[in-house]
Protein backbone atom coordinates (compact mmCIF):
# COMPACT_ATOMS: atom_id res chain seq x y z
CA UNK A 1 0.00 0.00 0.00
CA UNK A 2 1.31 3.16 -1.19
CA UNK A 3 2.21 5.88 1.65
CA UNK A 4 0.57 8.45 -0.10
CA UNK A 5 -2.92 6.87 0.88
CA UNK A 6 -2.67 8.67 4.46
CA UNK A 7 -2.71 12.41 5.14
CA UNK A 8 -1.73 14.24 7.89
CA UNK A 9 -4.17 16.88 9.03
CA UNK A 10 -1.61 19.19 10.84
CA UNK A 11 -5.09 21.77 11.34
CA UNK A 12 -6.83 19.01 12.90
CA UNK A 13 -4.51 16.80 14.55
CA UNK A 14 -5.88 13.99 12.31
CA UNK A 15 -4.81 11.52 10.07
CA UNK A 16 -6.81 10.99 7.08
CA UNK A 17 -6.56 7.89 4.41
CA UNK A 18 -7.46 8.29 0.80
CA UNK A 19 -9.86 5.16 0.02
CA UNK A 20 -10.35 4.26 -3.08
CA UNK A 21 -10.69 0.81 -4.29
CA UNK A 22 -7.14 -0.39 -5.49
CA UNK A 23 -8.43 -3.35 -7.96
CA UNK A 24 -5.33 -5.13 -7.47
CA UNK A 25 -6.49 -8.46 -6.64
CA UNK A 26 -3.06 -9.86 -5.89
CA UNK A 27 -2.82 -6.82 -3.29
CA UNK A 28 -5.34 -7.61 -0.24
CA UNK A 29 -5.24 -4.61 2.16
CA UNK A 30 -5.28 -5.50 5.63
CA UNK A 31 -5.45 -3.76 9.38
CA UNK A 32 -1.92 -4.64 10.22
CA UNK A 33 -0.61 -2.74 6.56
CA UNK A 34 -2.97 0.60 7.92
CA UNK A 35 -1.24 0.30 11.22
CA UNK A 36 2.48 0.25 9.23
CA UNK A 37 1.42 3.15 7.75
CA UNK A 38 0.16 4.74 10.59
CA UNK A 39 3.42 4.52 12.26
CA UNK A 40 5.30 6.08 9.75
CA UNK A 41 3.33 8.96 10.14
CA UNK A 42 4.07 9.34 13.46
CA UNK A 43 0.51 8.05 14.55
CA UNK A 44 1.38 5.70 16.79
CA UNK A 45 -0.70 6.05 20.37
CA UNK A 46 -2.90 8.13 18.16
CA UNK A 47 -7.15 7.37 19.28
CA UNK A 48 -7.77 5.15 16.67
CA UNK A 49 -11.95 5.03 15.00
CA UNK A 50 -11.63 1.27 14.10
CA UNK A 51 -15.13 1.23 12.69
CA UNK A 52 -13.22 3.72 9.88
CA UNK A 53 -10.49 1.92 9.64
CA UNK A 54 -12.82 -1.15 8.52
CA UNK A 55 -14.92 1.15 6.12
CA UNK A 56 -11.50 1.96 4.78
CA UNK A 57 -10.07 -1.43 4.30
CA UNK A 58 -13.79 -2.65 2.47
CA UNK A 59 -13.67 0.62 0.21
CA UNK A 60 -9.46 -0.49 -0.63
CA UNK A 61 -10.50 -4.03 -1.51
CA UNK A 62 -13.55 -3.52 -3.72
CA UNK A 63 -13.56 -5.00 -6.90
CA UNK A 64 -15.17 -2.04 -8.80
CA UNK A 65 -14.80 1.36 -9.01
CA UNK A 66 -15.98 3.59 -6.25
CA UNK A 67 -15.61 7.59 -5.43
CA UNK A 68 -12.69 7.82 -3.99
CA UNK A 69 -13.34 9.38 0.43
CA UNK A 70 -11.16 10.95 2.57
CA UNK A 71 -11.53 9.31 5.96
CA UNK A 72 -10.22 10.14 9.54
CA UNK A 73 -8.43 6.74 10.74
CA UNK A 74 -6.65 8.63 13.84
CA UNK A 75 -6.89 11.77 15.76
CA UNK A 76 -4.63 12.91 18.58
CA UNK A 77 -6.07 13.76 21.66
CA UNK A 78 -5.18 15.70 25.29
CA UNK A 79 -5.41 13.61 27.92
CA UNK A 80 -8.81 13.95 30.21
CA UNK A 81 -10.45 14.19 33.04
CA UNK A 82 -13.39 12.92 34.76
CA UNK A 83 -14.60 14.45 38.21
CA UNK A 84 -16.66 12.22 40.60
CA UNK A 85 -18.41 13.36 43.38
CA UNK A 86 -19.83 10.63 46.39
CA UNK A 87 -23.57 11.06 46.72
CA UNK A 88 -23.16 12.38 50.00
CA UNK A 89 -20.85 14.62 48.85
CA UNK A 90 -18.15 13.69 51.57
CA UNK A 91 -15.30 12.65 48.45
CA UNK A 92 -14.96 13.53 45.45
CA UNK A 93 -12.32 11.55 42.51
CA UNK A 94 -10.60 12.65 39.35
CA UNK A 95 -10.02 10.04 36.77
CA UNK A 96 -7.24 10.79 34.26
CA UNK A 97 -7.47 9.52 31.23
CA UNK A 98 -3.91 8.76 29.51
CA UNK A 99 -2.81 11.26 26.20
CA UNK A 100 -3.25 9.90 23.05
CA UNK A 101 -0.33 11.52 21.48
CA UNK A 102 -1.40 14.60 22.60
CA UNK A 103 -0.95 17.27 26.32
CA UNK A 104 -0.81 15.43 29.31
CA UNK A 105 -2.35 17.07 32.21
CA UNK A 106 -0.82 19.71 34.27
CA UNK A 107 -2.08 20.68 37.99
CA UNK A 108 -3.61 24.26 36.81
CA UNK A 109 -6.10 21.56 34.20
CA UNK A 110 -6.83 19.52 37.78
CA UNK A 111 -7.83 22.80 40.34
CA UNK A 112 -9.52 24.12 36.86
CA UNK A 113 -11.90 20.68 36.99
CA UNK A 114 -12.48 21.16 40.55
CA UNK A 115 -13.06 24.42 40.51
CA UNK A 116 -15.80 23.49 38.11
CA UNK A 117 -17.40 20.92 39.44
CA UNK A 118 -17.52 23.18 42.69
CA UNK A 119 -15.31 21.45 44.80
CA UNK A 120 -14.12 24.09 46.93
CA UNK A 121 -12.90 22.38 50.62
CA UNK A 122 -10.79 19.29 51.88
CA UNK A 123 -8.76 19.19 48.58
CA UNK A 124 -5.88 17.55 49.12
CA UNK A 125 -2.36 19.21 47.87
CA UNK A 126 -0.60 15.48 48.44
CA UNK A 127 -3.09 13.95 46.74
CA UNK A 128 -2.95 15.98 43.53
CA UNK A 129 0.95 15.78 42.98
CA UNK A 130 0.69 11.87 43.55
CA UNK A 131 -2.33 11.90 40.59
CA UNK A 132 -0.33 14.12 38.54
CA UNK A 133 2.86 12.18 38.52
CA UNK A 134 1.28 9.18 38.39
CA UNK A 135 -0.80 9.99 35.55
CA UNK A 136 2.04 11.03 33.48
CA UNK A 137 3.07 7.39 32.98
CA UNK A 138 0.01 6.54 31.48
CA UNK A 139 -0.25 4.99 28.48
CA UNK A 140 -2.74 5.95 25.57
CA UNK A 141 -6.49 5.78 27.06
CA UNK A 142 -5.18 4.15 30.48
CA UNK A 143 -7.05 4.90 33.44
CA UNK A 144 -5.84 6.54 37.04
CA UNK A 145 -8.68 7.14 39.53
CA UNK A 146 -7.77 8.73 42.52
CA UNK A 147 -9.45 10.33 45.85
CA UNK A 148 -8.41 13.97 45.89
CA UNK A 149 -11.01 15.70 48.46
CA UNK A 150 -11.92 14.45 51.17
CA UNK A 151 -14.80 16.27 53.62
CA UNK A 152 -14.93 15.96 57.37
CA UNK A 153 -17.65 14.89 59.52
CA UNK A 154 -18.62 17.12 62.27
CA UNK A 155 -17.27 16.18 65.72
CA UNK A 156 -20.38 16.38 68.35
CA UNK A 157 -19.45 18.52 71.42
CA UNK A 158 -18.73 17.20 74.79
CA UNK A 159 -21.42 16.94 77.65
CA UNK A 160 -19.93 18.27 80.74
CA UNK A 161 -17.67 16.21 83.76
CA UNK A 162 -17.58 16.49 86.54
CA UNK A 163 -13.95 15.46 88.44
CA UNK A 164 -13.40 14.44 91.97
CA UNK A 165 -11.31 16.30 93.95
CA UNK A 166 -10.80 14.17 96.76
CA UNK A 167 -10.09 10.41 96.29
CA UNK A 168 -12.72 8.05 96.09
CA UNK A 169 -12.45 5.65 99.02
CA UNK A 170 -13.75 2.75 97.06
CA UNK A 171 -11.25 2.95 94.36
CA UNK A 172 -8.63 2.99 97.16
CA UNK A 173 -9.50 -0.09 98.61
CA UNK A 174 -9.39 -1.69 94.96
CA UNK A 175 -5.61 -0.37 94.83
CA UNK A 176 -4.35 0.37 98.13
CA UNK A 177 -0.38 1.90 98.54
CA UNK A 178 1.88 -0.70 97.81
CA UNK A 179 4.98 -1.34 100.48
CA UNK A 180 7.92 -3.18 99.61
CA UNK A 181 7.53 -7.27 100.46
CA UNK A 182 4.51 -7.14 98.27
CA UNK A 183 2.82 -5.73 101.35
CA UNK A 184 0.08 -2.87 101.40
CA UNK A 185 -0.80 0.06 103.54
CA UNK A 186 -4.49 0.31 104.85
CA UNK A 187 -3.19 2.77 107.51
CA UNK A 188 -4.03 6.34 105.53
CA UNK A 189 -7.45 5.27 104.15
CA UNK A 190 -9.10 6.58 107.63
CA UNK A 191 -7.98 9.82 106.83
CA UNK A 192 -9.07 9.96 103.05
CA UNK A 193 -12.70 9.40 104.17
CA UNK A 194 -13.39 12.54 105.61
CA UNK A 195 -13.29 16.25 104.09
CA UNK A 196 -12.99 19.47 105.91
CA UNK A 197 -15.13 22.54 105.73
CA UNK A 198 -14.80 24.53 102.74
CA UNK A 199 -12.58 21.93 100.58
CA UNK A 200 -12.93 21.73 97.13
CA UNK A 201 -14.55 18.71 96.16
CA UNK A 202 -15.38 18.52 92.72
CA UNK A 203 -14.86 20.39 90.16
CA UNK A 204 -17.13 21.53 86.57
CA UNK A 205 -15.44 20.85 83.32
CA UNK A 206 -18.02 22.98 80.77
CA UNK A 207 -19.62 20.89 77.57
CA UNK A 208 -18.00 21.87 74.54
CA UNK A 209 -19.65 23.46 71.20
CA UNK A 210 -17.50 20.44 68.82
CA UNK A 211 -15.94 21.20 65.38
CA UNK A 212 -18.38 21.57 62.41
CA UNK A 213 -17.98 19.06 59.75
CA UNK A 214 -18.15 20.24 55.94
CA UNK A 215 -18.42 18.52 52.49
CA UNK A 216 -16.19 19.19 49.27
CA UNK A 217 -18.55 21.16 48.34
CA UNK A 218 -18.27 23.31 51.22
CA UNK A 219 -21.62 22.96 52.98
CA UNK A 220 -21.22 22.74 56.76
CA UNK A 221 -22.23 20.05 58.62
CA UNK A 222 -23.31 21.47 62.29
CA UNK A 223 -21.80 20.08 65.33
CA UNK A 224 -24.37 19.14 68.03
CA UNK A 225 -23.02 20.82 71.07
CA UNK A 226 -22.31 19.14 74.50
CA UNK A 227 -25.02 19.71 76.91
CA UNK A 228 -23.91 21.98 80.10
CA UNK A 229 -25.31 20.18 82.85
CA UNK A 230 -26.04 21.35 86.06
CA UNK A 231 -24.71 20.76 89.24
CA UNK A 232 -26.76 18.31 91.72
CA UNK A 233 -27.41 19.77 95.11
CA UNK A 234 -26.71 17.32 98.36
CA UNK A 235 -26.88 18.11 101.77
CA UNK A 236 -23.45 19.34 103.12
CA UNK A 237 -22.04 21.03 99.93
CA UNK A 238 -22.57 23.88 97.67
CA UNK A 239 -21.02 26.18 94.57
CA UNK A 240 -18.17 28.17 95.60
CA UNK A 241 -18.78 32.28 96.16
CA UNK A 242 -15.49 32.38 93.54
CA UNK A 243 -16.06 29.79 90.81
CA UNK A 244 -19.38 28.51 89.69
CA UNK A 245 -18.00 24.97 88.74
CA UNK A 246 -16.68 24.41 92.02
CA UNK A 247 -18.48 22.38 94.67
CA UNK A 248 -16.81 23.10 97.97
CA UNK A 249 -17.67 21.18 101.83
CA UNK A 250 -19.82 23.57 103.76
CA UNK A 251 -19.19 21.08 107.00
CA UNK A 252 -17.11 18.04 107.47
CA UNK A 253 -17.94 14.38 107.44
CA UNK A 254 -18.16 11.74 105.05
CA UNK A 255 -17.73 12.50 101.03
CA UNK A 256 -20.54 10.78 99.55
CA UNK A 257 -20.30 11.28 95.09
CA UNK A 258 -23.30 10.98 93.44
CA UNK A 259 -24.93 11.66 90.03
CA UNK A 260 -23.34 15.48 89.40
CA UNK A 261 -22.71 16.39 92.86
CA UNK A 262 -21.16 15.58 96.55
CA UNK A 263 -23.43 15.06 99.55
CA UNK A 264 -21.02 15.61 103.30
CA UNK A 265 -22.46 13.09 105.87
CA UNK A 266 -22.35 13.52 109.59
CA UNK A 267 -19.43 10.30 110.21
CA UNK A 268 -19.37 8.12 113.40
CA UNK A 269 -16.21 6.64 113.68
CA UNK A 270 -16.16 3.04 115.56
CA UNK A 271 -12.75 1.30 116.03
CA UNK A 272 -14.94 -2.39 115.61
CA UNK A 273 -18.02 -3.43 115.87
CA UNK A 274 -18.58 -6.81 117.79
CA UNK A 275 -20.79 -7.76 120.99
CA UNK A 276 -19.13 -5.17 123.23
CA UNK A 277 -20.01 -1.89 121.28
CA UNK A 278 -23.64 -3.41 119.90
CA UNK A 279 -25.12 -3.00 116.49
CA UNK A 280 -24.70 -0.01 114.83
CA UNK A 281 -27.45 2.57 113.48
CA UNK A 282 -26.79 5.57 112.33
CA UNK A 283 -28.28 8.65 110.35
CA UNK A 284 -25.35 9.46 108.36
CA UNK A 285 -21.85 7.99 107.19
CA UNK A 286 -19.98 5.04 109.54
CA UNK A 287 -16.03 4.53 109.29
CA UNK A 288 -15.10 1.57 111.13
CA UNK A 289 -11.79 1.31 111.76
CA UNK A 290 -11.27 -2.27 112.02
CA UNK A 291 -13.65 -5.63 111.66
CA UNK A 292 -17.03 -6.14 112.31
CA UNK A 293 -17.66 -9.11 113.91
CA UNK A 294 -19.77 -12.15 113.58
CA UNK A 295 -23.99 -11.49 114.57
CA UNK A 296 -23.42 -7.84 113.91
CA UNK A 297 -25.51 -5.41 112.31
CA UNK A 298 -24.24 -1.98 110.77
CA UNK A 299 -27.33 0.02 109.12
CA UNK A 300 -26.31 3.92 107.67
CA UNK A 301 -28.35 6.53 105.81
CA UNK A 302 -25.22 7.21 103.85
CA UNK A 303 -22.13 5.55 103.09
CA UNK A 304 -20.35 3.29 104.86
CA UNK A 305 -16.98 1.93 105.18
CA UNK A 306 -14.73 -0.90 106.95
CA UNK A 307 -11.16 -0.64 106.98
CA UNK A 308 -10.58 -4.16 108.39
CA UNK A 309 -12.65 -7.33 107.41
CA UNK A 310 -16.48 -8.07 107.79
CA UNK A 311 -17.36 -11.78 109.03
CA UNK A 312 -20.69 -13.17 108.97
CA UNK A 313 -22.47 -9.87 109.69
CA UNK A 314 -25.03 -7.61 108.08
CA UNK A 315 -24.38 -4.48 106.34
CA UNK A 316 -26.91 -2.15 105.03
CA UNK A 317 -26.10 1.68 103.56
CA UNK A 318 -28.08 4.36 101.79
CA UNK A 319 -25.05 5.07 99.91
CA UNK A 320 -21.57 3.02 99.34
CA UNK A 321 -20.07 0.38 101.22
CA UNK A 322 -16.43 -0.57 101.09
CA UNK A 323 -14.76 -3.00 102.59
CA UNK A 324 -10.96 -3.01 103.08
CA UNK A 325 -9.86 -6.43 103.51
CA UNK A 326 -13.16 -8.96 102.49
CA UNK A 327 -15.51 -10.01 103.59
CA UNK A 328 -16.67 -13.73 104.75
CA UNK A 329 -19.73 -15.53 104.97
CA UNK A 330 -19.83 -19.49 105.59
CA UNK A 331 -21.20 -22.42 103.57
CA UNK A 332 -24.69 -23.22 104.94
CA UNK A 333 -26.51 -26.56 104.22
CA UNK A 334 -30.07 -27.36 103.90
CA UNK A 335 -30.73 -23.65 104.09
CA UNK A 336 -31.11 -20.84 101.08
CA UNK A 337 -30.59 -17.72 103.84
CA UNK A 338 -27.11 -15.71 103.82
CA UNK A 339 -25.61 -15.68 107.13
CA UNK A 340 -23.61 -12.60 105.81
CA UNK A 341 -25.71 -9.97 103.40
CA UNK A 342 -24.06 -6.64 102.18
CA UNK A 343 -27.10 -4.33 101.11
CA UNK A 344 -26.34 -0.83 99.33
CA UNK A 345 -27.70 2.04 98.14
CA UNK A 346 -24.79 2.93 96.09
CA UNK A 347 -21.98 0.86 94.83
CA UNK A 348 -20.32 -1.84 96.72
CA UNK A 349 -16.24 -2.43 96.90
CA UNK A 350 -14.17 -4.74 98.64
CA UNK A 351 -11.01 -7.28 97.97
CA UNK A 352 -12.99 -10.35 98.14
CA UNK A 353 -16.20 -12.07 99.04
CA UNK A 354 -17.46 -15.31 99.47
CA UNK A 355 -20.68 -17.13 101.02
CA UNK A 356 -22.39 -13.91 101.26
CA UNK A 357 -25.13 -12.03 99.46
CA UNK A 358 -24.36 -9.23 97.70
CA UNK A 359 -27.31 -6.26 96.49
CA UNK A 360 -26.35 -2.50 94.86
CA UNK A 361 -28.14 -0.64 92.96
CA UNK A 362 -25.00 0.72 91.74
CA UNK A 363 -21.82 -1.48 90.28
CA UNK A 364 -20.07 -4.18 92.32
CA UNK A 365 -16.41 -4.20 92.31
CA UNK A 366 -14.35 -6.67 93.97
CA UNK A 367 -10.49 -6.95 93.16
CA UNK A 368 -9.70 -10.82 94.38
CA UNK A 369 -12.48 -13.20 93.81
CA UNK A 370 -16.19 -13.33 94.26
CA UNK A 371 -16.92 -17.70 95.51
CA UNK A 372 -20.23 -18.67 95.71
CA UNK A 373 -22.51 -15.41 96.07
CA UNK A 374 -25.60 -14.14 95.35
CA UNK A 375 -24.79 -11.23 93.64
CA UNK A 376 -27.57 -8.45 92.45
CA UNK A 377 -26.69 -5.31 90.88
CA UNK A 378 -28.76 -2.97 88.60
CA UNK A 379 -25.11 -1.57 87.34
CA UNK A 380 -21.90 -3.57 86.02
CA UNK A 381 -20.02 -6.60 87.82
CA UNK A 382 -16.29 -6.29 88.06
CA UNK A 383 -14.04 -9.29 89.75
CA UNK A 384 -10.70 -8.20 88.86
CA UNK A 385 -7.74 -6.43 89.89
CA UNK A 386 -6.03 -3.53 87.76
CA UNK A 387 -2.89 -5.18 87.18
CA UNK A 388 -5.27 -8.27 85.51
CA UNK A 389 -3.09 -10.76 87.82
CA UNK A 390 -6.11 -11.65 90.19
CA UNK A 391 -10.33 -11.98 89.76
CA UNK A 392 -12.45 -14.98 90.30
CA UNK A 393 -15.69 -15.08 89.81
CA UNK A 394 -17.16 -18.84 90.55
CA UNK A 395 -19.89 -20.39 92.00
CA UNK A 396 -23.25 -18.91 93.35
CA UNK A 397 -25.81 -16.95 91.33
CA UNK A 398 -24.77 -13.51 89.83
CA UNK A 399 -27.81 -11.42 88.34
CA UNK A 400 -26.31 -7.89 86.79
CA UNK A 401 -27.87 -5.11 85.17
CA UNK A 402 -25.79 -4.47 82.35
CA UNK A 403 -21.87 -6.20 82.02
CA UNK A 404 -20.01 -8.63 83.76
CA UNK A 405 -16.42 -8.78 83.62
CA UNK A 406 -13.83 -11.03 84.98
CA UNK A 407 -10.39 -12.74 85.05
CA UNK A 408 -11.39 -16.02 85.64
CA UNK A 409 -15.20 -17.41 85.36
CA UNK A 410 -16.16 -20.48 87.31
CA UNK A 411 -13.82 -23.42 87.97
CA UNK A 412 -11.78 -26.36 86.70
CA UNK A 413 -13.53 -28.71 88.98
CA UNK A 414 -17.13 -27.94 87.11
CA UNK A 415 -18.49 -25.56 89.77
CA UNK A 416 -21.97 -24.52 88.72
CA UNK A 417 -21.77 -20.32 88.21
CA UNK A 418 -25.19 -19.14 86.82
CA UNK A 419 -24.43 -15.80 85.27
CA UNK A 420 -27.71 -13.32 83.79
CA UNK A 421 -26.27 -10.08 82.17
CA UNK A 422 -28.39 -7.27 81.03
CA UNK A 423 -31.11 -7.60 83.50
CA UNK A 424 -32.14 -4.48 83.36
CA UNK A 425 -33.42 -5.20 79.19
CA UNK A 426 -37.10 -6.02 80.38
CA UNK A 427 -37.08 -2.34 82.07
CA UNK A 428 -36.04 -1.06 79.12
CA UNK A 429 -38.46 -2.77 76.91
CA UNK A 430 -41.10 -1.47 78.74
CA UNK A 431 -39.93 1.96 77.73
CA UNK A 432 -40.29 1.45 74.72
CA UNK A 433 -43.50 -0.52 74.69
CA UNK A 434 -45.28 2.53 76.85
CA UNK A 435 -43.85 4.94 74.64
CA UNK A 436 -45.33 2.85 71.50
CA UNK A 437 -48.40 2.16 73.19
CA UNK A 438 -48.64 6.51 73.65
CA UNK A 439 -47.70 6.65 70.15
CA UNK A 440 -50.14 4.72 68.89
CA UNK A 441 -53.29 6.86 70.83
CA UNK A 442 -52.26 9.81 69.67
CA UNK A 443 -52.79 8.49 66.63
CA UNK A 444 -56.42 7.13 67.02
CA UNK A 445 -57.08 10.71 68.64
CA UNK A 446 -55.76 12.24 65.53
CA UNK A 447 -57.54 10.39 63.65
CA UNK A 448 -60.60 11.17 65.40
CA UNK A 449 -59.78 15.37 65.37
CA UNK A 450 -59.42 13.96 61.30
CA UNK A 451 -63.22 12.62 61.07
CA UNK A 452 -64.37 15.87 63.39
CA UNK A 453 -62.96 18.16 60.78
CA UNK A 454 -65.21 16.23 57.75
CA UNK A 455 -68.21 16.38 59.77
CA UNK A 456 -67.20 20.55 60.23
CA UNK A 457 -66.69 20.67 56.74
CA UNK A 458 -70.21 19.23 55.89
CA UNK A 459 -71.66 22.23 57.90
CA UNK A 460 -71.65 25.51 55.53
CA UNK A 461 -69.38 28.31 56.58
CA UNK A 462 -71.60 30.17 58.34
CA UNK A 463 -73.19 27.97 60.47
CA UNK A 464 -70.21 26.25 61.76
CA UNK A 465 -70.18 27.05 65.68
CA UNK A 466 -66.77 29.31 66.04
CA UNK A 467 -65.80 27.59 69.36
CA UNK A 468 -65.95 23.99 68.13
CA UNK A 469 -64.25 25.44 65.19
CA UNK A 470 -61.50 26.61 67.74
CA UNK A 471 -61.44 23.46 69.76
CA UNK A 472 -61.06 21.30 66.94
CA UNK A 473 -58.33 22.92 65.47
CA UNK A 474 -56.49 23.56 68.88
CA UNK A 475 -56.94 19.75 69.50
CA UNK A 476 -55.23 18.62 65.96
CA UNK A 477 -52.24 20.62 66.84
CA UNK A 478 -51.68 19.47 70.30
CA UNK A 479 -52.12 15.78 69.16
CA UNK A 480 -49.90 16.27 66.00
CA UNK A 481 -47.24 17.65 68.65
CA UNK A 482 -47.42 15.08 71.32
CA UNK A 483 -47.62 12.52 67.92
CA UNK A 484 -43.81 13.95 66.91
CA UNK A 485 -42.43 13.81 70.49
CA UNK A 486 -43.51 10.40 71.02
CA UNK A 487 -42.13 9.30 67.35
CA UNK A 488 -38.81 11.03 68.66
CA UNK A 489 -38.88 9.51 72.11
CA UNK A 490 -39.51 5.84 70.67
CA UNK A 491 -36.70 6.33 68.13
CA UNK A 492 -34.36 7.61 70.71
CA UNK A 493 -35.21 4.72 73.24
CA UNK A 494 -34.73 2.18 70.38
CA UNK A 495 -31.80 3.59 69.50
CA UNK A 496 -30.42 3.42 72.69
CA UNK A 497 -30.97 0.17 73.53
CA UNK A 498 -29.38 -1.21 70.33
CA UNK A 499 -26.62 0.66 71.54
CA UNK A 500 -26.86 -0.48 74.76
CA UNK A 501 -27.10 -4.06 73.56
CA UNK A 502 -24.26 -4.27 71.39
CA UNK A 503 -22.07 -3.28 74.15
CA UNK A 504 -23.16 -5.46 77.36
CA UNK A 505 -21.42 -8.45 77.53
CA UNK A 506 -20.16 -11.54 79.76
CA UNK A 507 -16.02 -11.21 79.61
CA UNK A 508 -13.79 -13.57 81.07
CA UNK A 509 -9.98 -12.19 80.56
CA UNK A 510 -8.30 -15.03 81.39
CA UNK A 511 -10.62 -18.19 80.88
CA UNK A 512 -13.71 -19.67 81.12
CA UNK A 513 -14.85 -22.73 82.99
CA UNK A 514 -17.35 -25.62 81.72
CA UNK A 515 -20.61 -25.27 84.45
CA UNK A 516 -21.12 -21.73 83.49
CA UNK A 517 -24.61 -20.79 82.73
CA UNK A 518 -24.83 -17.71 80.81
CA UNK A 519 -27.61 -15.76 80.05
CA UNK A 520 -27.73 -12.59 78.09
CA UNK A 521 -30.70 -10.56 77.66
CA UNK A 522 -33.88 -13.48 76.71
CA UNK A 523 -30.60 -15.60 75.15
CA UNK A 524 -29.12 -18.43 77.35
CA UNK A 525 -25.64 -19.97 76.29
CA UNK A 526 -24.47 -23.11 78.85
CA UNK A 527 -20.32 -23.45 78.57
CA UNK A 528 -19.82 -26.69 78.46
CA UNK A 529 -16.09 -26.63 77.86
CA UNK A 530 -13.00 -24.69 79.33
CA UNK A 531 -12.25 -21.98 76.92
CA UNK A 532 -9.13 -18.94 77.03
CA UNK A 533 -10.09 -15.68 77.07
CA UNK A 534 -13.57 -15.16 76.16
CA UNK A 535 -16.47 -12.48 75.54
CA UNK A 536 -19.88 -13.63 75.70
CA UNK A 537 -22.26 -11.24 73.69
CA UNK A 538 -25.74 -10.78 71.79
CA UNK A 539 -25.47 -10.30 68.03
CA UNK A 540 -27.89 -10.29 65.24
CA UNK A 541 -27.85 -14.27 64.96
CA UNK A 542 -28.07 -14.80 68.60
CA UNK A 543 -25.52 -15.01 71.70
CA UNK A 544 -22.30 -16.09 70.69
CA UNK A 545 -19.02 -16.97 72.54
CA UNK A 546 -15.67 -15.43 70.80
CA UNK A 547 -11.81 -15.20 72.04
CA UNK A 548 -11.00 -11.87 72.66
Amino acid sequence: MSQSLLKLSKENNTISIHAQPLLEPSKIVERGDIYLQLSAHHGKGLFLFESAIDSAIAILNADKHLSPQAIVIAEQRDASLIVKTAKNNMSASITVIGAYGGRAIDGSLLIAALKQNNIVQGVRKNLLQTLLSKSHQLSSGEKITMQVALGRLPENGKDSVFELLVDDISRRVLKPRELEHDKVDMRDLGELCSVAQGQSLMKRIRATAGIDGYTVLGETLPAKPGEDKPFSFYDGAEISDYDEDLVIATQPGVPIFKKNGVQVDDALVVKNVSATTGHVNFDGSVVIQGDVKPGMKVTASGSLTVLGFVELAELEAGADITVAKGILGKQSVGDSEYACTIKSGGKIASKFAQYTMLDAKDDICLSHHALHCHITTRGKLSVIDDTKRYGTLSGGYVSVGYSVHALNIGALAGTVTSISAFTNYEHLRKQISDTCRLWDEEKEYLAQMREAQIKLLKIPTKKRPKDLVNKVVESHRLHTANLRRCKESYDKLKEEYIDVLSQVSITAAKRINAGVNCQLEKYALPVSQEHGPSIIRVREQGIELKPL
